[in-house]
């Protein structure tokens, strides 16, 4: 039984021992970790973010790093009586992100592999309000039984564009197990409003009206992220 356990924690320390960096043909996926306190100290983002890499030669990667996530929230407010709702609010919203990239790795240590690189952001996104008072039992009601007022706000659309240099380094545990740091520096960034509309219901009256959202913006070293991932070679 002694020769098995210490058969077993040999073979753990050597899987530590001998683990191998990335070469040319290796793909890489990866998750952000999330530290935070509470019961769960330690999570992950999927499908928040994912990282996917392919070693086109044993020190230069191209990647991908892609993320999408989406909020809806609702809150309803009682009337004084409590039997019948007099608002309801809504915020919705939708986030795509799209970065490709590249990475020139460097010697470091057989288990520690540093890289600099550079990555290009591409993020759409919309965003839209809705608001009902004297809504009765529900939104549908309002509009169109109780004769309710509401009120809606489509923000339209945001295309983002930016372009960032990256530095980081991996840390192999086994054999095909790692876990990374990253920071990164946008040298600029460019984000370009669509217009929307806003709808409104007052007294039974509907109202649509065109809003003139578009707009960009431009800012230069200003953005800066970093992160902290966890990561299998395959």
């Amino acid at each position: 039984m002694k020769k098995t356990l210490l058969s077993v924690a040999l073979a753990f320390v050597g899987t530590f021992a001998f683990a191998q960096k990335p070469t040319a043909g290796s793909k890489t996926a990866e998750v952000v970790l999330n530290f935070q306190t509470g019961t769960s100290a330690i999570s992950y983002n999927l499908p928040g973010e994912l990282r996917l890499r392919y070693f086109i030669a044993d020190d230069m990667a191209v990647r991908v790093r892609l993320g999408l996530g989406s909020t809806s929230s609702t809150d309803k407010v009682s009337n004084t009586t409590g039997t019948t709702t007099a608002e309801i609010k809504t915020n919705s919203g939708f986030n795509l992100m799209l970065a490709p990239g590249i990475e020139k790795h460097f010697e470091g240590t057989s288990k520690l592999s540093p890289f600099v690189g550079a990555q290009l952001l591409i993020n759409y996104s919309t965003a839209a309000t809705t608001e009902v008072s004297n809504a009765g039992s529900s939104a549908v009601s309002a509009a169109t039984v109780n004769g309710g007022d509401s009120y809606k706000k489509d923000n339209g659309t945001k295309l983002g564009l930016g372009l960032g240099l990256i530095m980081g380094a991996d840390y192999y545990i086994t054999d095909g197990i790692f876990v990374g740091g990253e920071m990164g520096l946008g040298l600029f960034n460019m984000t370009s409003n669509g217009d929307g509309t806003e709808n409104s219901t007052a007294g039974g009256v509907k109202a649509t009206e065109k809003k003139t959202l578009g707009g960009s913006t431009f800012d230069m070293f200003g953005v800066t992220t970093g992160g902290v991932r966890l990561g299998y070679r395959f």
